[in-house]
C-alpha cells in the first residue's frame, strides 16, 4: 500500500474555533452579501470614474487610441467591453452587469476560504471589496474575478491556466501586474517550468507597457502634498484606510505582522515587502492615494498567505481587515440613507427652471469639467465644459486644467445653467463681470462630495 500523499499547504484550514462554523453559514453570509450588493447598485449615484471610462470606450474613434487610451494610464480591455456593451446598452443599463461578477466572487471567495468564516466576512464588507471593487462600475470586480480564479485553478493543479487568468487581469487594471509579479514568483519557486511562463508574462508586459504609453503626458501627475516619503509611508499603512490614522508608526507595525506571518518563506515574504514598497512609492508619486487603490495592496497580502501561510492568514489577514471592515459597513450605512433618489436630480431641476428649448449643448455648463461627466453618461447628453468651453466629452487628463474658467462663459448668451462643485471660484467671476446667479438646488454623492446647480442671467 503507497504512503498517504502529504497534505497540500496551500487546501490546508487552521484549526481552531474559526473552522467550526456551522455550513449553512457561509451561504448566508454570500447571500446576504449578495443582496446587498444589489441594494447598494441600485441606491449608488455614478460618480467621475464610472462616467470617464465609458465616454472615453463610446467617442474612441482613432484604431491607436484603442489600445492607448488617450491620457488615462489604463490598459485597454475594460474599453474594449465597454464599448460592446455600449452597442445595446446604455450607461444606466449596462453599470448593472458588474453585478453577476460580484454575486460569482463571492461564492468563489467562499470556495476558496473554505472553513474560515470570519475571514470570508471580512473580506466580504471590506471597504474595497464591499464597494469599489463590488457594485461600482470600474474594472475592479473583474481583476477580482481573475484573482480569485487563478488561486483556486492553481489550488486545483492547473498552474498555466491560473497564469493565464491572472495575465488577463493585466489588461483590465495596472496593478494587477503587481499580483502577477508575485504569482511568477510564487510558480518559479515551486517548480513550474519558466518556459511555461514566458507566453502569459509577455501578455502581462504588453498590456503593462500599452497602460504606461497611455499615461505619459498626463497633466495631473503632480508631486504628492507633504513630500514622497511621508505620502509612501501614507499608503504603507494602508491596512489603517483613514488618513489620519495612517502613520508611519502604522506603517512600520504592518510591515512587522506580515514578516512575522510570512517568516518561513524569505523569498516569498522579500518579494512581498518589495513589491509592497514600490507599490506605495509610484502610487504615492503617481495617484496620490486612494483608498480604492489599497484593495491592490490586500490582495496581494492575500494571495500571499492564500498560497504560502494559510494558518497564518487566519490571524495576519483579520488584523489588516478590521479598520477596512469598518469602513466598509460604515460607508454602506452612508449610502443606503442617502440613496440617490433621496437627493434632487439637478439635470431636472435645471430642465424644470429652463423650460421647452432647453439645449444641454448651448446651454448647460459644468465647472470643473469633470463635475457634468456623470451628467453627461446618465443622461446621454453633450454639454459644455467650464474649464475651456468646448464640448464636453472624456477628459483629457494631458490637457486639463481644473482651475480654469473659460472667458468664453462672460459672453455666453443667457439665460444658462451650471452645474459646480466648490462654485465660490466661479461664481464670483460671473458676478464680477456683471452676471447674476441664483442657486437651484445641491445634491450629494458620497464618492464626489456637494454638487450645485446654479441658473446665470
Amino acid at each position: 500500500m503507497s504512503p498517504a500523499a502529504s497534505p497540500d499547504p496551500s487546501t490546508d484550514t487552521p484549526p481552531g474555533f474559526l473552522t467550526r462554523v456551522d455550513s449553512l453559514a457561509p451561504y448566508v453570509l454570500v447571500g446576504i452579501y449578495c443582496a446587498l450588493q444589489l441594494s447598494l447598485a441600485i441606491a449608488h449615484d455614478p460618480w467621475v470614474d464610472e462616467a470617464q471610462a465609458w465616454l472615453w470606450a463610446t467617442t474612441l474613434s482613432r484604431p491607436i487610441d484603442f489600445f492607448i487610451l488617450p491620457g488615462e494610464g489604463h490598459p485597454p480591455l475594460w474599453y474594449w467591453l465597454l464599448r460592446a456593451l455600449s452597442g445595446v446598452l446604455d450607461f444606466n443599463q449596462a453599470r448593472y452587469v458588474v453585478l453577476p461578477i460580484v454575486f460569482l466572487n463571492a461564492f468563489l471567495l467562499m470556495v476558496l476560504l473554505r472553513g474560515q468564516f470570519l475571514l470570508l466576512a471580512m473580506m466580504l464588507l471590506s471597504f474595497s471589496i464591499l464597494h469599489f471593487w463590488g457594485y461600482h462600475f470600474r474594472p475592479y470586480s473583474i481583476v477580482l474575478l481573475l484573482t480569485l480564479g487563478a488561486l483556486l485553478l492553481d489550488r486545483h493543479g492547473r498552474p498555466l491556466a491560473a497564469t493565464w487568468a491572472l495575465a488577463v487581469a493585466c489588461g483590465f487594471h495596472f496593478f494587477a501586474g503587481f499580483l502577477f509579479a508575485f504569482w511568477l514568483v510564487w510558480q518559479l519557486k515551486k517548480g513550474t517550468p519558466l518556459r511555461t511562463l514566458l507566453a502569459p508574462a509577455l501578455l502581462a508586459a504588453v498590456f503593462g507597457a500599452l497602460a504606461v504609453l497611455s499615461g505619459l503626458g498626463n497633466a495631473g501627475l503632480v508631486p504628492p502634498p507633504g513630500g514622497l516619503l511621508a505620502a509612501t509611508l501614507s499608503n504603507l499603512a494602508w491596512s489603517a484606510m483613514l488618513p489620519e490614522w495612517r502613520h508611519p508608526v502604522v506603517a512600520l507595525l504592518t510591515l512587522g505582522v506580515l514578516g512575522f506571518g510570512l517568516r518561513k518563506e524569505p523569498l516569498l515574504l522579500a518579494t512581498l515587502l518589495v513589491l509592497l514598497l514600490v507599490f506605495s512609492l509610484a502610487t504615492a508619486a503617481v495617484y496620490g492615494r486612494y483608498p480604492w487603490h489599497f484593495a491592490f495592496m490586500t490582495m496581494l497580502c492575500f494571495m500571499a498567505f492564500t498560497l504560502t501561510a494559510p494558518r497564518s492568514a487566519a490571524w495576519v489577514m483579520p488584523l489588516l481587515l478590521v479598520v477596512p471592515m469598518i469602513q466598509g459597513i460604515s460607508s454602506a450605512e452612508l449610502r443606503l440613507t442617502t440613496p440617490v433618489w433621496s437627493e434632487p436630480d439637478l439635470y431636472q431641476l435645471i430642465r424644470t427652471d429652463a423650460g421647452p428649448g432647453f439645449d444641454p449643448a448651448r446651454q448647460l455648463v459644468a465647472w470643473p469639467d469633470i463635475v457634468g461627466l456623470a451628467t453627461a453618461a446618465v443622461e446621454d447628453i453633450t454639454l459644455i465644459g467650464g474649464n475651456n468651453g468646448a464640448l464636453l466629452g472624456p477628459v483629457d487628463w494631458r490637457q486639463s486644467a481644473m482651475t480654469r474658467i473659460d472667458p468664453g462663459l462672460l459672453v455666453l448668451p443667457r439665460p444658462y445653467w451650471i452645474i459646480c462643485a466648490q462654485c465660490t471660484f466661479l461664481l464670483e467671476r460671473l458676478e464680477a463681470g456683471g452676471l447674476t446667479t441664483s442657486a437651484l438646488g445641491d445634491k450629494f454623492n458620497p464618492d464626489n462630495g456637494q454638487i450645485f446647480a446654479y441658473r446665470v442671467d
